[in-house]
Formats: structure tokens, C-alpha cells, sequence
């Protein structure tokens, strides 16, 4: 016995509703011998008894399939029943090519409980994974996506995918591009170019704009200058402050006894006079100075290139 029997017995068997209407096929499957059993126990790329779906095919539509529910179908505009869709209301210039890896997913069946067989039409929000491709089409509508920003587009061409998970790699760079031609598909004018919506959860109610690394770095550079204009002007302001404060509590008056030069006050005045030009030297002056550095770090930190808090990214970029 080869070394890939031995997996036959640890690969879980779905007991799914196909074989509930159709228990002769799991059971011949579960007395075969192992030989049989790994012929069809999908291991290795081998024949599987997994439910696979009949699709509802219109005359118009060819298609191929595979026994494990993979589907190439090369039709007509519709996301469900026969007459949905572009196709399905009859207009022309519609065509479509469906490409599908889990008709119907975890809910896949052939045969109803009474073991007639079923027959399935395209399900945009059940089926496991699609890349749909429609010389005109719904496609928001199809998909149940929201407006957003760029609207939803009405009998245009359209590539829509989904599955649980997608990724798109590239080992040179990625371009989302929009509004490279003056006329769509239909032969209509395009008026203006619309952007890239990046909705998350489905929900449009709070989209903002996104915002520009560089425009947002002159910003703010320019309000740091600002910023540093006013620092100049309150130390200015400060050291003025300081030379009046310094003169009008030692300040003296003239003595009506032969105009002789009075002491200055020694009470509470200079007492608090003494106090504030301290607190002015010690406080005041040391806060712009600890200022000036940490604002210039700030700066040098999110608006400097170098910075290993740059606001900008180094390799994604929008217009």
C-alpha cells in the first residue's frame, strides 16, 4: 500500500445533503476497499464525491465544469435567474464571461431532499469566489455595494471579484487608475474622471477625502513658521516686559524737601517686583527655550523625509 493510503482514514467526509438523498453513493463509497477509496478521496488530485450543483444554462451560454465545482462560463450579462441582467432583458452588446470556484459554497447540493436533481442559477453573494467580466452591465447593484464616492454606474462595462479573501500582487508596482479615455464602451462621452472610493464594511456615510502627503507637509511648515514667528514675538515682548518690569520696581521719586531722590520701595511692590523678574528668567525663558528644541525635533520627526515618523509614505501616492 502506498504511502497516501494512509491519509484516507484522517480525511474528514462531509455527509452533506446530496448524499442524505442519495445514500447508495456514500455507502458504496464507505464498503469500497481502500484502493477504491483513494480513487475517490480527492487526495493527490484524485476524483472526489463532493456535491457539485447543476448550473441553469441558457442556450446562449457555453460551459465548463469540472466534478469539483469549478465553472468557466462564457454568456450573458445576468447575476441571477435567466431573465435578469442585461442578457436577460434581451439587449444586446452584453456579453459576459463568469468565472466561479464554489457554486453555491458551503450550501452545495445536486439534489433536493427527494433526490431530484438542482439547478442553480449564478448567486452573487453565495457563491465561494467569482471574477465576472460584462461588456455591460449593474455591477454595483449585482455585488450589493454602496454608492460611495464614484457613484453607480448604469449599463457599463465591468470586472467585479469577490471571495472571502482577495489579494493582488505584483511584482512591479500596482496602478489604480481612472478616467483614461474621453468615451466609454457604449460610445458615450465621459464627461469627467471620477477617483478610487476604499469603502470599508460596505459603509459610505462618513467618506472623507484622502489626504496630500506633500500639500499637507508645505501645510505645515508653513504653520510652523508661523509658530516660530510667534515665539519670536512673545521673547521679544518678554524681554521688553522684563527691562520696564525691572525699572518700575526700583523705581524713585523726587522729594518735595530740595528735590532730592526718594528711596524706592522696600515693601510688597518690590518684594513682587523681585519675584516676577525671576520667574520670567527662570520660567518663561527656559519654556521657549525647551520649546524651540522639541518643536524643531517635532518638526524634523513627521515632516522631514528622514524622519522615522514621515506623515508621508514612501511608495504609495494619489492624486
Amino acid at each position: 500500500m502506498g504511502e497516501e493510503y494512509k491519509y484516507i482514514g484522517l480525511r474528514p467526509f462531509k455527509l452533506n445533503v446530496d448524499f442524505r438523498a442519495q445514500p447508495e453513493k456514500l455507502q458504496s463509497y464507505v464498503n469500497a476497499p481502500p484502493g477504491y477509496q483513494f480513487r475517490f478521496s480527492g487526495i493527490a488530485g484524485n476524483r472526489s464525491l463532493e456535491t457539485v450543483p447543476m448550473f441553469a444554462q441558457t442556450p446562449s451560454e457555453v460551459v465548463w465544469t469540472n466534478e469539483r465545482n469549478a465553472w468557466i462560463v462564457l454568456g450573458i450579462d445576468r447575476e441571477k435567474g435567466i431573465t435578469s441582467g442585461k442578457g436577460g432583458k434581451g439587449q444586446t452588446q452584453c456579453g459576459a464571461i463568469d468565472l466561479v470556484a464554489g457554486r453555491m459554497a458551503s450550501y452545495a447540493r445536486g439534489h433536493d431532499d427527494e433526490g431530484n436533481p438542482i439547478k442553480v442559477n449564478p448567486d452573487f453573494v453565495i457563491d465561494s469566489a467569482r471574477v465576472y467580466i460584462s461588456q455591460k452591465s449593474d455591477i454595483d447593484e449585482y455585488f450589493h455595494l454602496v454608492d460611495g464616492k464614484v457613484g453607480n454606474p448604469s449599463a457599463a462595462s465591468a470586472v467585479g471579484i469577490k471571495a472571502d479573501e482577495v489579494r493582488l500582487v505584483a511584482r512591479g508596482g500596482i496602478k489604480l487608475v481612472t478616467g483614461t479615455d474621453m468615451r466609454d464602451s457604449q460610445g458615450d462621452r465621459i464627461f469627467e474622471s471620477k477617483g478610487v472610493d476604499l469603502i470599508a464594511g460596505n459603509d459610505d456615510s462618513d467618506m472623507q477625502p484622502l489626504v496630500k502627503g506633500d500639500n499637507l507637509v508645505f501645510g505645515l511648515l508653513d504653520m510652523a513658521a508661523e509658530i516660530e514667528q510667534l515665539r519670536e514675538i512673545l521673547f521679544k515682548f518678554m524681554e521688553i516686559q522684563h527691562n520696564y518690569n525691572e525699572k518700575l520696581f526700583t523705581h524713585t521719586h523726587k522729594s518735595p524737601f530740595y528735590g532730592v531722590d526718594t528711596l524706592f520701595d522696600v515693601g510688597p511692590a518690590f518684594g513682587q517686583g523681585a519675584k516676577t523678574l525671576v520667574d520670567v528668567l527662570d520660567t518663561m525663558i527656559r519654556g521657549i527655550v525647551t520649546h524651540q528644541t522639541t518643536f524643531s525635533t517635532w518638526q524634523n520627526d513627521y515632516l522631514s523625509p528622514f524622519g522615522h515618523s514621515f506623515i508621508c509614505s514612501k511608495r504609495n501616492h494619489t492624486n
